[in-house]
């Protein structure tokens, strides 16, 4: 009896500890999965409601397919987390451009420009800001200002928190004050390197600097009459203005102006002409002789021959309501939900395309920028932007002045320069333009939308001209929308300095800036922002490149039609010898003429339709074009590392190939990328994912890029060399 009752105890023994065990292991299971269905939280940012079971649907699925999972509101984003990750894009699939702030599945809340409800009977009502929605809804369709629609069906989530949850959206996606915003408590937690381009024109030496590069010294000067903004707020504490004018001079023309927004220096050509901008005088002012000694000091500062040509841009130029009607009619044509929304509009594309009048008011603004430079270059004459605030289109107009006339501002650095003076220091509204906060809804204007597509069809006119490509500028915008960098924040260097300190009350608050692309991106993402044609364009001269491998060629024995790249050549464009003229570079660093009418302008199809499932191109589009430049410039690189290997041999053959490692040519598509582009898929939106689910495969499969490289000349020669 006694063994019988020790047997037993040893046998409950171990079975408790197998359950134990099992316990354990199912306590640690649960903690992995809870631990997967809660998102990721960036400093300062708090959860502030979940609602559980919440189905996010596929695009362009009509609402019949979906993923189930838990949808979160913070402070900073409306976040969807699923356990499901099959239902996620190819999961072999290493998507591009993976930002480090934000998942697939995240939507900033200064993202959101429109919010809908569809109740139970299937009527659609658009929220408003603010407002307290009493009802349930059945599903809540969230319009982006990237042009992205998500929809989220509440069936399955219990009342109280589907709500819960439509209430916080809508209450935190526009607050009343910009302390409220998630910037707040972003800067207050987060820990970010100071950008020397944040503060380049806050500060003195940021102008000097500038006018020193363009030679105006001793004809203009560095004003600082606005210091602590006792002059204007809507002006920085330092600008640029004529040298005969004293600051007795500014601080006495200053109120004849509206919002005091004085005549200030843009940009000085090395003719001697300049570019201006200035704001119309108060229309109860009757000082007309305070802006007639302004033009004439302008005049002055610009040789004193010519006068100054005034162009007034609220004459030239679409108005604000124009373009933000325009550009809500080009979001509700390019942001469908269904297939058969999508063929609808498909049928009649071009004319509704027309009706938006969205690249009309393009062309309008490269058109006026096109004849400011003419009338700089040929004229020598300066020219005087004037609108009625002069922080709108003018900012539009001087920068793309400036990008045709200087090849500075045609970097990456020297855009992004740009733009940090003539939008950020000079006080455009981007917290009114893009709606942030609440206000009036006439406030609101996609303006930097236009100058970036501005931007980009100058890029598609000069493709080797511009250091950037077109994710760059994409990219850009979708950073204005993310809300957590100061470069877009606020309306003024005086709202920004009074946001980060006001009077010491609250406390210091750093903010990163846009221009700091690493808090975003990796190394390799940031590599798409480099144009290879540009880089093919003024590291090479390809016509002594061409001429030097024919000559190495010759006097090695070989022949050039043996040697794929010059058998390319020489069969679609004959003897490289008489067609000097297809590589001579152009005489002028101007990028005259060019082409402004809407016949000849393209749609952005990148920013504004890669999410649309349907208009997607497999395998092609412009990012197949990309992936040809990538290659080329590779191609050259390696012929051009060849040709000096084989110059030095026959200078001093003692000497290796290890004096000569091969150049990096910086491109995503490279040798030093090859590893990783097995697992990439190629559509016309890369590198921004397609919506591509295993709900959508049926609509849109690409190939590998594996496929577009395997035996091509590229990979055969660096697999093959030598070197």
């Amino acid at each position: 009896m006694a063994k019988r009752f020790m047997s037993y105890l040893n046998n409950y023994e171990v079975e408790m500890k197998e359950k134990g065990k099992a316990e354990e292991v199912e306590k640690s299971a649960s903690a992995f999965f809870e631990n997967l269905m809660h998102p990721s939280l960036l400093p300062g940012e708090q959860v502030i409601c979940q609602a559980e079971n919440t189905l996010r649907f596929a695009p362009y699925s009509d609402r019949k397919q979906g993923i189930s999972g838990n949808l979160f509101v913070t402070n900073f984003k409306v976040t969807f987390v699923t356990a499901d990750k099959s239902s996620y894009a190819y999961k072999e699939t290493k998507q591009r451009q993976r930002n480090k702030l934000i998942e697939d599945n995240d939507i900033p809340l200064t993202c959101i420009d429109t919010i809908y409800q569809v109740l139970s009977g299937g009527k659609k009502r658009a929220l408003a800001y603010g407002q307290t929605v009493s009802s349930t809804s059945k599903y809540l369709e969230i319009h982006c200002k990237d042009f992205r629609i998500h929809v989220f069906g509440f069936k399955f989530v219990a009342k109280d928190q589907n709500k819960r949850a439509t209430n916080s959206i809508v209450h935190h996606s526009c607050p009343t004050r910009d302390d409220l915003l998630f910037a707040y408590e972003f800067g207050l937690n987060g820990k970010f390197k100071e950008n020397s381009q944040r503060n380049q024109f806050y500060e003195q030496q940021g102008w000097a600097k500038e006018l020193k590069r363009l030679n105006g010294e001793g004809r203009w000067r560095v004003a600082d009459v606005n210091l602590k903004y006792h002059l204007s707020t809507s002006l920085p504490e330092y600008f640029v203005v004529p040298m005969q004018l004293t600051n007795a001079d500014l601080q006495k023309a200053a109120g004849q102006y509206i919002e005091k927004h004085l005549p200030t220096w843009c940009y000085t050509y090395k003719n001697g002409a300049s570019l201006v901008r200035m704001s119309q005088l108060l229309p109860e002012s009757d000082f007309k002789a305070c802006e007639e000694k302004m033009l004439s000091a302008i005049k002055q500062s610009s040789g004193g021959t010519v006068d100054v040509e005034v162009m007034d841009l609220t004459q030239l130029c679409p108005s604000l309501m124009e373009i933000r009607a325009s550009g809500q009619r080009l979001m509700s044509l390019c942001m469908t939900d269904s297939t058969k929304e999508f063929y609808s509009f498909d049928s009649s594309w071009l004319s509704r395309l027309d009706s938006t009048q969205w690249l009309q008011h393009v062309a309008t603004c490269l058109k006026v920028a096109a004849n400011a430079t003419d009338i700089i270059l040929n004229k020598t004459q300066s020219v005087a932007l004037k609108e009625e605030t002069g922080y709108d289109l003018s900012c539009v107009i001087s920068c793309l002045v400036q990008i045709l006339l200087d090849p500075e501002y045609r970097t990456q650095k020297g855009f992004a320069s740009l733009v940090q003076r003539e939008w950020v220091v000079m006080g455009h509204p981007f917290q009114r333009r893009s709606r942030l906060v609440q206000g009036a809804d006439s406030e609101q204007c996609p303006l930097f939308l236009m100058f970036l597509d501005c931007v980009w069809q100058l890029l598609q006119q000069f493709p080797s001209r511009l250091a950037m490509t077109e994710t760059y500028l994409t990219s850009l915008w979708d950073t204005q929308q993310l809300g957590v960098t100061d470069t877009f924040l606020f309306d003024s260097a005086w709202h920004r300095q009074r946001f980060f300190r006001e009077g010491g009350k609250l406390p210091e608050v750093s903010l990163p800036s846009a221009w700091d692309w690493h808090l975003q991106f990796s190394e390799e993402d940031i590599l798409l922002f480099n144009n290879p044609l540009y880089s093919l364009f003024n590291s090479y001269d390809l016509e002594n490149v061409i001429a030097s491998a024919k000559g190495s060629l010759k006097r090695a024995g070989k022949s050039a039609s043996t040697i794929s790249y010059a058998r390319s050549l020489t069969e679609f464009h004959g003897d490289c010898e008489g067609r000097k003229d297809l590589f001579k570079r152009p005489n002028s660093d101007v990028l005259l003429p060019v082409s402004t009418t809407a016949a000849r302008l393209q749609l952005w199809s990148q920013c504004y339709l890669r999410w649309c499932v349907p208009a997607q191109i497999l395998g092609g589009g412009r990012p197949a074009g990309y992936l040809q430049q990538c290659l080329l410039v590779e191609e050259v690189i390696c012929l051009d590392h060849k040709l000096k290997i084989l110059q030095e041999q026959k200078k001093q053959r003692e000497r290796g190939r290890d004096q000569f490692p091969r150049p990096q040519s910086g491109l995503v598509f490279s040798l030093e990328a090859q590893s990783q582009l097995n697992s990439c898929h190629l559509t016309s939106s890369f590198p921004f994912p397609a919506e591509v689910t295993a709900q959508t495969q049926h609509k849109l499969i690409s190939g590998p890029l594996s496929l577009y490289l395997h035996d091509s000349l590229v990979e055969y020669e660096f697999a093959n060399s030598e070197d």
